[in-house]
């Protein structure tokens, strides 16, 4: 798990049963953006501030700016069978062969792709069909394929428009700014208080149908089919809880779970069945979700996690019993 004081290795058969890395003994920055597992099964994390820590075989490693990164602040990972992508607040990086060795990285900007990464600030990747890699950023959405660019944004149909969310945003960004970064962290761009901003892609998923789900800061859930090079967007008005999408989820039976800043909801392409601190959630503000190999439900939120139960039959939540 991943929180704003260190790494909590957990065994989810014991409450009492768990063990912390932070910048103690461990990692460089306490702060914990993502956690992703590498086909090796090596364990990495981004983090605030201390660039790239990785654990195998119970030693850890950390990574830096002098290694090739092009930031301290890693926002996300994804891997192929011969890369390692890198989300950061001053672009992307690409990494092929030892991490360790400087000539292994490369740097992609908005400077040195020609614009083609529509903004240095860098919070999602997907790995798309041959290879395609898509990058979510605080200006819009990036498509690589291996030679071009290609991008997209509000203009050409990313985030619902402001006349549909702007009764339904009023004061949710003065709640996130006291909720969600707990004024640790002033400088970062969602702590403005700017309540619409349908560029910003906070979270994204590539569904088993090669859609991506984008989720953005104000304008609501977007769909986008890259056959169409169309979007279609989602907001509270169609049944979401908040239009702050700040984590998607898929489940082996191709729903989507969502969590926004006003609590959890699962999404099976029709309608929205929203979940909140009335049905058990231990905050409104779901910024995680995983699926474990037992059909439980974890959703990370401000100040802890709780565990759902999924009815197999049904792919209801059946049971709220641990948090």
């Amino acid at each position: 798990m991943g929180t704003s004081m260190g790494v909590i290795k957990y065994d989810t058969t014991s409450l009492n049963n768990y063990t912390v890395y932070d910048n103690r003994n461990t990692l460089l920055s306490n702060g914990i953006f993502s956690i992703s597992i590498a086909p090796n099964d090596q364990v990495w994390f981004g983090t605030y501030g201390g660039g790239l820590s990785t654990l195998g075989a119970e030693k850890w490693t950390n990574i830096n700016t002098p290694q090739g990164l092009n930031d301290a602040f890693v926002y996300d990972l994804k891997f192929t069978n011969a890369s390692m992508w890198v989300a950061t607040w001053s672009g992307v990086n690409r990494v092929q062969g030892d991490p360790l060795i400087h000539d292994s990285w490369s740097s992609f900007t908005v400077k040195n792709t020609d614009g083609g990464l529509i903004d240095n600030w860098v919070y999602a990747i997907e790995i798309g069909e041959n290879n395609n890699i898509w990058f979510g950023t605080e200006g819009g959405l990036s498509l690589f394929n291996g030679k071009q660019w290609k991008n997209w944004n509000h203009k050409n149909g990313l985030g619902a428009s402001y006349e549909i969310v702007k009764h339904d945003n009023r004061l949710a960004t003065d709640s996130f700014k006291g909720s969600h970064h707990n004024n640790q962290v002033i400088n970062l761009p969602n702590t403005k208080n700017i309540s619409y901003r349908p560029n910003y892609i906070v979270s994204m998923h590539l569904d088993q149908s090669n859609r991506l789900w984008i989720g953005t800061w104000g304008g609501g859930l977007s769909m986008f089919d890259p056959k169409t090079q169309v979007f279609r967007n989602y907001t509270v008005k169609n049944g979401l809880p908040g239009n702050y999408i700040l984590a998607i989820h898929e489940g082996p039976d191709g729903n989507l779970w969502i969590g926004s800043n006003e609590g959890l909801s699962k999404f099976d392409g029709t309608t929205f069945i929203n979940y909140s601190q009335t049905n058990g959630l231990i905050s409104d503000y779901v910024f995680s979700i995983e699926i474990d190999n037992n059909s439980f439900l974890w959703v990370g939120g401000h100040h802890g996690m709780t565990r759902l139960k999924i009815d197999v039959k049904s792919g209801d939540l059946s049971k709220l019993d641990f948090k």
